[in-house]
């Protein structure tokens, strides 16, 4: 067990590190591996590779300037990182110059000050150094004085708000119609059914802009019926090894009449 007791650190099929959560006695990743299940489950199926490479295109042939309009992600259930990571990393590797926008909700910053600690593939490491062991530091800080704040981190090119406190409080302070694509991440629906309810999920969908997507590892009914009734059409993610994939929402575009 780490220096934690709240958390078993694990080693996923992949070579990374996830972690088990005591409490919810649930891995934050599938065995498959914590960087495959980020990559493959959350980055690409919500197209962020293709909003990034369009950015570039669309900016350079109109204006031949480097500013280029912002991607925005929601990440519910920040936990390790991970899904934001590896964003940013794909996101960089089309274009350097992309800037950033990252909000992250997570209700524990304990397992915030674990990034130091996992093992992750090489060309991950700049992401671990540079943004993730910044973020550990601040949320030790944070744990002396209280289990509740605000950590950040602002670059260049990057703006990350990760917001420690229950979802359900945080999501009503962000903007309506802002975000391009959202990372669905809690624990299953058997262990925290709060936060797959119709009326958690119908207030993270108002935050994302028409046709963004919204990915989840999850196949359960409950996700179905809920994004579906947020006003979502619904596919089905990447299955990884696994009989199902998840749900992969899109937000529909409002119908005028």
């Amino acid at each position: 067990m780490d220096i934690n007791s709240s958390f078993v650190r694990e080693t996923t099929l992949d070579g990374s590190s996830t972690y088990k959560n005591l409490e919810y006695n649930e891995t934050y990743h599938s065995s498959i591996g914590a960087y495959t299940e980020a990559l493959y489950k959350h980055v690409l199926a919500c197209k962020l590779d293709e909003l990034a490479s369009t950015f570039l295109v669309e900016t350079s042939l109109e204006t031949a300037s480097t500013s280029f309009p912002v991607i925005r992600i929601l990440d519910v259930c920040f936990g390790l990182a991970y899904n934001s990571g590896v964003a940013i990393q794909k996101i960089w590797e089309i274009n350097p110059a992309q800037r950033i926008e990252i909000i992250g909700l997570e209700n524990d910053a304990a397992i915030i000050t674990e990034l130091p600690n996992i093992e992750v593939p090489e060309d991950y490491l700049f992401i671990k150094d540079s943004i993730m062991k910044p973020l550990a530091e601040q949320a030790k800080k944070l744990l002396v004085s209280s289990d509740r704040g605000e950590l950040s981190l602002i670059t260049e090119n990057l703006n990350m708000r990760i917001l420690i406190d229950d979802a359900r409080n945080t999501v009503s302070e962000l903007e309506d119609d802002y975000f391009d694509a959202v990372f669905f991440d809690p624990f299953s629906p058997k262990t925290c059914p709060v936060l797959w309810t119709e009326e958690f999920i119908a207030a993270v969908v108002s935050k994302t802009k028409p046709k963004a997507y919204i990915s989840t590892y999850s196949s359960a009914r409950i996700a179905k019926d809920n994004f579906s009734k947020a006003g979502c059409e619904l596919f089905e993610g990447p299955k990884l090894n696994r009989r199902n994939g998840g749900v992969l929402a899109r937000k529909k575009t409002p119908s005028h009449n």
